[in-house]
């Protein structure tokens, strides 16, 4: 529980100059906490004009101290990206501290800082409360609750200027292992202490560490309404096999009214009256993906189980272990899955900025189970986002699925997607097959260019996600289901929809949230990201750059073909250049992407083409120019050849047959300049 300040910043300047006249801290104008924390201050021998320059552990022992603390680190860091990207950009600092108040990580603005405070406020710097008095960090985990301090509630003088938000981390014995705060300016009014957000995102940080500690046994979400089941605030109960109840998270203890000592060791029936195995083959006869049920006065859903079920029978009371073979499976496939590599979020939004909003919308809506849709032309990065939406989710370690609905011949989509048991039909493999959607789960099934997909297989796929179990052909049961859903089409399937080509109902289903990916050619970023490219695609460490009248060229240049078009046009110039080069140039392309970089239109309106004889206006030619003696310029005729060769004369004779100066103008290569003019000379 938080403890919001009750006192106004005149009284609390009072009681900061009585305690600096007399040494002690007055009665009745602080929060009790806040007093109590003076105090504590006051008896270690702290004075509140105490420098702030203490030593920090130095590059070896912050090294050591995150290895110590790799778990808390991982669980912590979907929620440190997601509160610095909201709040940096208004001076806003998110700080991970450990059980010692000693920071692990830091991320931020830190420019509005003071140079003593930015070395304080950085990994490896100690703010526990006997060292640097009352703190949000230290102060969190003496109190073992969350606290707001404002300002000048600080002990120090030197971080008076300062308002932060802290809340420890527990861990399932309910153990202070880690603390998290909100540190911004007091005067700035675009941040003030958000608590809320604060505890939310250390609910989703102990929640993520209580499934990763119990991993071996059965763990299950309880809440008395639905809505809050796989959220921060989800009560959270990690059982064995038999039903005895090993850990218990701080929200669980909360809805059920009882102390964590009270909950340990107890059998399930005895707290909720149901049997572990009847709980369990409820959950598996619901058939449902999410596998939820009722039990007593609580909604509980099933968030994972270890590799066997013994208890788990099938409807008709045989040992068939439905459950057991839906997480085999799942486990089989997250061990055989292929490791998948995609550039960081951040890396793929560059600095455009309506491609981070998108970006950011995609990551929340996965961490949300909510499926993602993806909109773009021919290679704009579609399958290379959705992998960077999968390495950034929960399901970063279980198998990604990438099927191509376009690519497969509609005969055999079906058992593909679905797979198939022996014999089920004429050709069948022997053994059967497994299919896309099975082998996905428990991870990501990407589904491209999805508007391509066949009608009737449409409804299958609609009710797939619907019901989130899928019945192979031939196979008598269907399996429980759990996979994160992203699906991507250059076509606009609304247009689609209207037209009667995809149906309404499973779009719906598929746009929790549509991230739309911009043309390259509509980026903001493009000098950014060609220059990010370079660097990645040059295998021996070369600085390589482009030349200015190039990248000028690349940068107007409409791309057809997008990001794809792209990384092809400078992998091949880099397998042009020597050894020693460091420039690209016109001479490292292909002469085929030099006529098309020359003749086609341009984002930026500037033209670059070749000048076309046609767009000539016929009175406006000179007949003779008197001071170059050049031959006229054309007027159109009907050869376009005939004209393309008059206008290289015509450039070549007024550079005096520079063909550097002439390709340049002509907006070709050298190469391509000197097959023209052999073409003119034939």
């Amino acid at each position: 529980m938080s403890r919001e300040s009750q006192h106004s910043p005149q009284s609390v300047e009072f009681a900061r100059k009585h305690l600096q006249q007399e040494g002690q801290v007055p009665r009745g104008f602080l929060r009790s906490e806040i007093a109590h924390s003076w105090q504590r201050s006051v008896d270690a021998g702290l004075t509140c004009s105490a420098p702030l320059d203490l030593e920090n552990l130095p590059k070896d022992r912050i090294a050591d101290l995150k290895d110590l603390h790799r778990p808390l680190l991982e669980a912590a860091h979907p929620e440190i990206k997601q509160l610095a990207e909201y709040f940096a950009p208004v001076g806003g600092l998110v700080m991970l501290a450990d059980a010692e108040a000693t920071i692990l990580s830091v991320k931020g603005d830190r420019r509005h800082l003071d140079t003593p405070t930015q070395y304080a406020l950085q990994a490896g710097a100690s703010w526990s409360e006997e060292l640097r008095g009352t703190n949000a960090l230290g102060t969190a985990i003496i109190d073992q609750a969350s606290v707001t301090i404002n300002g000048s509630e600080h002990f120090l003088d030197s971080v008076g200027y300062l308002s932060c938000c802290s809340s420890p981390i527990t861990n399932a014995q309910g153990e202070v292992i880690g603390v998290l705060d909100l540190p911004s300016p007091t005067d700035n009014r675009k941040l003030s202490p958000n608590m809320s957000l604060v505890q939310q995102a250390v609910r989703s940080v102990e929640n993520r560490m209580f499934s990763s500690r119990y991993q071996q046994q059965v763990v299950l979400s309880v809440h008395s309404r639905p809505e809050y089941l796989r959220s921060s605030w989800q009560g959270m109960i990690a059982m064995e096999l038999d039903g005895f109840i090993q850990a218990a998270n701080e929200q669980a203890c909360q809805l059920l009214n009882r102390k964590r000592a009270e909950l340990l060791g107890r059998h399930l029936e005895e707290l909720f009256g149901v049997k572990p195995e009847a709980l369990l083959n409820d959950l598996h006869r619901k058939g449902r993906g999410v596998l939820r049920t009722r039990i007593g006065d609580f909604v509980c859903e099933l968030l994972h189980f270890p590799n066997s079920l013994p208890f788990s029978r099938s409807r008709t009371g045989n040992s068939s272990a439905r459950l057991s073979s839906s997480n085999s499976t799942r486990a089989k496939s997250a061990s055989n899955a292929p490791k998948i590599e995609a550039p960081a979020l951040s890396e793929l939004s560059g600095d455009d900025p309506r491609l981070q909003k998108g970006i950011r919308m995609g990551s929340r809506a996965l961490s949300h189970e909510l499926p993602v849709l993806i909109q773009g032309e021919t290679g704009s990065g579609k399958e290379v986002v959705a992998k960077a939406l999968h390495l950034d989710s929960r399901r970063r370690d279980q198998a990604f699925v990438a099927v191509n609905c376009a690519a497969i011949p509609e005969g055999l989509i079906e058992s593909e997607l679905f797979g198939y048991q022996e014999g089920a039909f004429t050709g069948s493999r022997k053994g059967g097959m497994t299919g896309r959607l099975q082998q996905a789960n428990g991870g990501t099934l990407f589904l491209d260019e999805i508007g391509d997909m066949p009608l009737a297989l449409q409804a299958r796929l609609l009710r797939v996600l619907q019901e989130r179990t899928i019945a192979p052909l031939g196979a008598a049961e269907e399996i429980a289901l759990d996979i994160a859903v992203i699906c991507a089409s250059h076509r606009d399937l609304k247009a689609l929809v209207a037209e009667g080509l995809f149906r309404e109902d499973l779009y719906y289903r598929l746009n929790g949230v549509c991230l739309r990916l911009p043309a390259f050619r509509e980026r903001t970023d493009k000098h950014t990201f060609i220059s990010t490219f370079l660097h990645q695609l040059t295998p021996d460490g070369r600085q390589i750059s482009l030349c200015r009248e190039l990248e000028q060229q690349l940068l107007s240049y409409h791309w057809p073909g997008n990001i794809r078009q792209l990384e092809t046009t400078l992998r091949v110039a880099i397998a042009f250049m020597e050894p020693d080069e460091t420039q690209i140039n016109s001479d490292h392309l292909s002469d085929d992407f030099l006529e098309e970089l020359a003749s086609s239109p341009t984002v930026a309106g500037n033209s670059l083409s070749i000048p076309q004889p046609e767009t000539i206006q016929e009175n406006s030619i000179p007949t003779s120019n008197p001071k170059t003696n050049l031959p006229p310029i054309p007027p159109a005729s009907h050869s376009l050849k005939d004209n393309e060769s008059l206008m290289i004369q015509h450039t070549l004779q007024q550079h005096e047959g520079n063909i550097s100066a002439t390709a340049q103008a002509l907006g070709i290569s050298r190469a391509t300049l000197y097959r023209k003019l052999k073409d003119i000379e034939h």
